[in-house]
């Protein structure tokens, strides 16, 4: 459990840093709930929060050395947000594309009144810092409920769960224990170094980067750049659709593949459709994917990116069994695993290393996009009595990517987020449709019939032209 004054792991504080050279580096939620919900009520429901430790920390960061978390008080008065009257698409808008707060733990929510056409929404910000892979699992643990309740019926919870200034000292013991801490991190720094070589200079890592090297041999480079990974104007926009979760896992267990190789290969086809209606060549090409996974570890699961090459201009049988058999040999070989440990080497670097990593990202994307999935509860969860119709994931844009997808599985649907820079890619409304194609294309080849996409609600049947909405 994470504590006050502990220094962030290697890949948050790496994360962190990263946040000073371009913010945002949040990901999110939409929760759309059936009804509406007042201030009062959500705080109650928000102040649940306060269980999980680190949405009581903030982050110091220091000049030089590692950051570290900080002790805050937890008021989610603080962090809870009310959009006003208007725009509904630019309210959640800029509610994900303003930053998070640094000097306050790294978490916001935000009320967005009548959303939809059946009640709220809630968008729910956590920084990745912060979170493992959509850090979705916990939040619904605890901010969700999966039966009906009504919380002010509730006496054992407070209204509003304020927390104590955890980890307060002494002033005068102030500077010496940060003089401490300095003197901790330089000494960190060159034991990083030293476990840095020894990790290069260990067997398991010789081995995954072989495998990497024979399977992936332009890892190193940065990819040719597509339409979508160019500066961008740093403002966010939110694409939502819903697929049937089970073509997705009658998909998978046809093709013999696992969740993450149907979403990926869902994902190759809707770009290279994406692609081939913009002129660009396909054939011979392959699209470069981070993969958000989690790796297990001493302290439970650390976060790594799997670098993925979903070839192109392959049928979509094909294109799954190349997907699976990559990323099946990268696991076995420990790639995942290898490249989490060797990111601990810079947890020193500080804002320098971030710098120039940032620097680096800036002329010339080390992939295409990023690719989350995660999977929650299969049964309708409810927020103070009302019924979360469905929970839309984001994930973060930046850095020549101005495109991300996420993927959620809940209550029998698979909600897909997709995350545009609105300059970087301003034609982002027509992935939802290739989506679908590709999807079908993958039920046709696990000998299946297509089917259109399944509608949310649970309230009325909606045209399908509201499937593709902007939210």
């Amino acid at each position: 459990m994470t504590t006050a004054n502990e220094l962030l792991a290697a890949d948050r504080a790496f994360l962190w840093n990263l946040e000073r050279r371009n913010p945002g580096l949040h990901i999110a939620g939409l929760a759309r709930i059936e009804g509406s919900i007042g201030h009062r009520e959500l705080l109650r429901q928000v102040g649940r929060l306060g269980r999980l430790p680190r949405f009581g920390l903030r982050v110091e960061t220091a000049p030089f050395g590692a950051p570290r978390w900080r002790a805050a008080r937890f008021d989610p008065e603080q962090h809870v947000h009310v959009a006003g009257d208007g725009d509904r698409v630019a309210a959640l808008g800029d509610a994900l594309t303003k930053p998070l707060d640094p000097s306050r733990p790294l978490w916001e929510v935000h009320l967005l009144p009548k959303h939809h056409d059946y009640g709220d929404a809630l968008l729910v910000k956590t920084h990745l810092a912060a979170v493992d892979g959509l850090g979705t699992s916990a939040l619904f643990d605890v901010l969700f409920d999966t039966r009906v309740r009504n919380s002010r019926d509730d006496p054992s919870e407070p209204l509003i769960a304020v927390g104590p200034l955890l980890g307060a000292r002494r002033p005068e013991n102030c500077s010496g224990r940060r003089l401490a801490e300095r003197i901790e991190d330089w000494t960190g720094a060159g034991q990083d170094l030293v476990g840095g070589a020894m990790h290069l200079a260990s067997e398991d890592v010789r081995t995954a980067l072989l495998t990497l090297n024979e399977t992936m041999p332009d890892a190193a480079l940065p990819p040719p750049p597509l339409p979508f990974n160019r500066p961008g104007k740093g403002r966010r926009r939110l694409i939502r659709h819903e697929f049937s979760y089970a073509d997705i896992r009658t998909i998978r267990s046809r093709l013999g593949g696992a969740l993450s190789d149907v979403v990926l290969a869902m994902v190759g086809g809707a770009l290279e459709r994406y692609l081939t209606g913009r002129g660009v060549p396909v054939k011979g090409r392959n699209l470069r994917i981070a993969l958000a996974t989690d790796v297990p570890g001493r302290g439970g699961k650390r976060r790594s990116l799997l670098p993925i090459e979903v070839p192109l201009g392959l049928n979509a049988a094909h294109r799954f069994r190349s997907v699976h058999q990559l990323a099946r040999l990268l696991r076995a070989a420990h790639v995942p695993d290898v490249l989490a440990r060797l990111s601990r080497v810079p947890q020193r670097g500080g804002r320098l290393t971030a710098a120039a990593a940032a620097m680096t990202s800036r002329i010339r994307p080390s992939f295409h996009l990023a690719v989350a999935n995660a999977t929650g509860p299969q049964i309708p969860t409810f927020l103070a009595g009302r019924t979360v119709i469905g929970y839309t994931p984001s994930w973060p844009v930046g850095f020549g990517q101005g495109l991300s997808c996420a993927f959620f599985a809940y209550n029998q649907l698979l909600h897909v987020g997709l995350t545009v820079d609105e300059g970087a890619c301003p034609d982002g409304d027509a992935l939802p449709d290739l989506l679908a194609e590709s999807l079908s294309e993958l039920r046709e080849a696990a000998g299946s019939s297509p089917r259109r996409p399944v509608r949310d609600s649970p309230l009325a049947p909606r045209p399908h032209a509201d499937q593709t909405l902007e939210t």
